[in-house]
């Protein structure tokens, strides 16, 4: 919406302005603001001094009212970002295809015919990790002692 200036009173449509609309009074208005004119009162030329000013600060502002504050080609390459997904389509391709790889097996299941047996053991703040792997009669054992 653009800020009116006196000449365009007759359009304006906040009703603060509706007791300025009737044709004497806006025809006294004029009168004041008409620098073709005789002035009757030593204030009238201060008054179109101010009216002039003012108008120009309308027409300065009724033209920045439609500036975005960055050119078309900023709006464009800020638009044509807002779709990406911030990886590329290889890379995206790549993570999908790991997401069906087969994780570690955390039982060693897969040492076939053999066990492990792993504990923990503590004894006066000492910790022993005893790692048992049992392949036929064969049993072979391991520590890790931590203090």
């Amino acid at each position: 919406m653009s800020i009116r200036k006196f000449a365009d009173l007759a359009n304006e449509t906040d009703s603060k302005f509706n007791n300025l609309k009737d044709t004497k009074r806006r025809a006294k208005i004029s009168d004041r603001f008409d620098d073709t004119t005789h002035n009757e009162q030593p204030s009238d030329e201060a008054l179109q001094y101010l009216n002039k000013k003012v108008d120009e600060c309308i027409d300065s502002v009724n033209t920045n009212t439609s500036k975005t504050g960055i050119t078309t080609s900023q709006a464009n390459a800020i638009t044509a970002n807002s779709a990406k997904t911030g990886i590329t389509n290889s890379q995206a391709s790549a993570i999908t295809a790991n997401s069906a790889k087969v994780s570690y097996d955390k039982n060693l299941t897969k040492t076939e015919g053999m066990t492990l047996n792993a504990t923990v053991t503590e004894n006066r703040g000492s910790y022993t990790l005893v790692f048992s792997v049992t392949h036929g009669r064969v049993t072979k054992t391991a520590e890790i002692t931590m203090s």
